[in-house]
């Protein structure tokens, strides 16, 4: 094997335990984040700070960071589903659904790229073991979603939560077949920016300033997330984005809510029913079912 090869596989496993890991635990440091600081405007300050210092970082390291009239849509496109939507409505979600839910919920995001998938410059035709795991993936996520079989006071930002599920596919399939020549640390950081500031500002109107109270816990959940959850996992995910296909992506949808479970578990003493839990094991099969790998 040549070094070049050796080298992207390197790469290409470093992405992906970053995702899984900083992503992985991202859910429980949310959910206790909103639990200290009001939650639109410590989104919009994780994104904004982040993608301040991802553009810092792309001048210091003298890459291009304004970009031409022409790439102004694009990443308003990217700003306003990848982050304003996907992000804002999940970390609004984080305050009233358990973070191991929150993770089984963002399990559908395969299910959403694989549809979506088949749309675009890119775009594939689903094998059957794809469309049986479509089919499985959501019928688990009616038992976690509904599991009891009635309404329930967190029925509703559950539902929101697959609403920011279907945003970040659409983010995720526009940036594989939008070609941008900004480099990868400007297109992230500008993204971040933009919808980070939109954020801020919807928080700000909704009077999350005069509910902000500084405490420890807060301010290093905020800091995880700014430099891990965000500068970190984001740089990772986009790198897989372009170098990777949908279905490897994702794998991270089984695994990042095997950790979430495990840290709400012994973090938050968070727990699930029978029936919740058998959806997870149905969703997950389904998601496996998606990233199976095909033989020649």
């Amino acid at each position: 094997m040549s070094a070049p090869i050796k080298l992207h596989r390197v790469r290409l496993l470093a992405a992906f335990a970053t995702i899984y890991i900083v992503w992985g635990s991202s859910y429980l440091v949310t959910r206790i984040g909103v639990l200290h600081l009001p939650a639109l405007l410590m989104g919009g300050l994780r994104y904004s700070s982040a993608g301040a210092l991802m553009l810092l970082m792309a001048r210091l390291m003298r890459r291009r960071v304004l970009p031409q009239p022409g790439e102004w849509r694009g990443l308003t496109v990217l700003a306003f589903f990848g982050i304003l939507l996907t992000n804002g409505i999940s970390v609004w979600a984080a305050q009233y659904v358990a973070s191991n839910k929150s993770a089984l919920l963002n399990a559908t995001v395969p299910c959403w790229i694989v549809l979506l998938g088949t749309f675009g410059a890119r775009s594939h035709r689903p094998e059957w073991r794809q469309l049986v795991g479509l089919a499985c993936g959501f019928a688990g996520t009616v038992l976690v979603v509904q599991p009891s079989g009635g309404p329930h006071p967190d029925l509703f930002p559950q539902l929101m939560i697959l609403v920011a599920c279907l945003n970040w596919a659409v983010s995720t399939t526009y940036m594989r077949n939008v070609r941008s020549r900004l480099p990868m640390l400007t297109l992230l950081g500008w993204q971040m920016l933009l919808g980070g500031v939109a954020m801020t500002l919807i928080g700000v109107l909704h009077g999350d300033v005069a509910r902000w109270h500084w405490s420890l816990v807060g301010a290093l959940s905020l800091a995880f997330l700014i430099l891990f959850g965000s500068c970190l996992a984001f740089t990772a995910y986009a790198y897989l984005v372009r170098r990777t296909t949908p279905t490897r992506l994702g794998t991270y949808g089984y695994v990042n809510p095997a950790i979430a479970a495990v840290l709400g578990w012994l973090v938050l003493n968070e727990r699930l029913t029978g029936v919740q839990l058998l959806g997870m094991g149905i969703t997950l099969g389904g998601v496996l079912l998606i990233n199976w790998p095909r033989r020649s």
